[in-house]
């Protein structure tokens, strides 16, 4: 069944059954429409011209070896591969889904490969999980969903099928200045002086960041800024 807009609405919810049904947590819609303030060349339809809808798949990461950090920081990169790896094959099997329909479809990788000078990967999830409905950026710069806090990553497939898009949070998930445990609790003050915005994020100091990770675990994970987080274990 299609709406005025030709936006296809059975589709859209078929396709967030399947891949919850193969895992995911969370699955939202946005319009390509909705980044065109993304930097030139990591646009949706820089990588899929056709491209009418992006889609976001979350999926949560263990509670548990984030909040012993950073005692179980071996633990926690287990996690990280694995969420990731699991992210990946959630978007393949989402390409094949919609391209078992005669739509194209295209997956950006969860993690690596991606511009390491840059620290920079090809469209940001962050943003995509933003504009698609499944939360809002926090202090920390990550984004924390109404359900699961900051303890979610995410994947994106975009793809010429249109479907109906949901719609950006209206209400902030972020404590901010009630709390701002993230910007104290980060070792090398990445997040001092934050501007916040919910639905776009800001700029942190990525080099102070990126070369911490590097310090302490060879350059994969740090993960406390999530540990600091608050929302969901109130």
């Amino acid at each position: 069944m299609n709406d005025l807009h030709g936006e296809n609405l059975d589709l859209a919810d078929k396709l967030k059954d399947f891949v919850k049904s193969k895992g995911a947590t969370l699955v939202g819609i946005a319009p390509v429409e909705r980044f065109s303030r993304a930097p030139e060349g990591h646009r949706p339809k820089d990588f899929l011209p056709a491209a009418t809808s992006v889609v976001s798949i979350g999926l949560r990461i263990n509670k548990s070896a984030i909040l012993q950090l950073p005692r179980t920081m071996r633990e926690y990169k287990i996690n990280y591969d694995v969420v990731n790896l699991k992210l990946n094959t959630l978007a393949w099997k989402t390409t094949h889904f919609l391209e078992d329909l005669a739509y194209e479809a295209m997956a950006i990788p969860a993690s690596s490969p991606y511009d390491a000078k840059r620290n920079f990967g090809d469209m940001s999830h962050k943003h995509v999980a933003v504009a698609a409905g499944l939360g809002m950026f926090g202090l920390n710069n990550l984004v924390l969903t109404p359900n699961y806090g900051p303890y979610v990553r995410f994947v994106t497939v975009i793809t010429n099928a249109r479907l109906k898009p949901d719609e950006p949070l209206d209400n902030e998930v972020c404590l901010k200045e009630k709390c701002l445990k993230c910007v104290k609790d980060c070792p090398v003050k990445a997040l001092d002086n934050p501007v916040y915005n919910a639905f776009e994020g800001w700029s942190i100091d990525k080099e102070k960041c990126h070369k911490y990770i590097h310090a302490v675990s060879g350059g994969d994970v740090c993960g406390l800024c999530i540990k600091a987080c608050p929302v969901t274990r109130r």
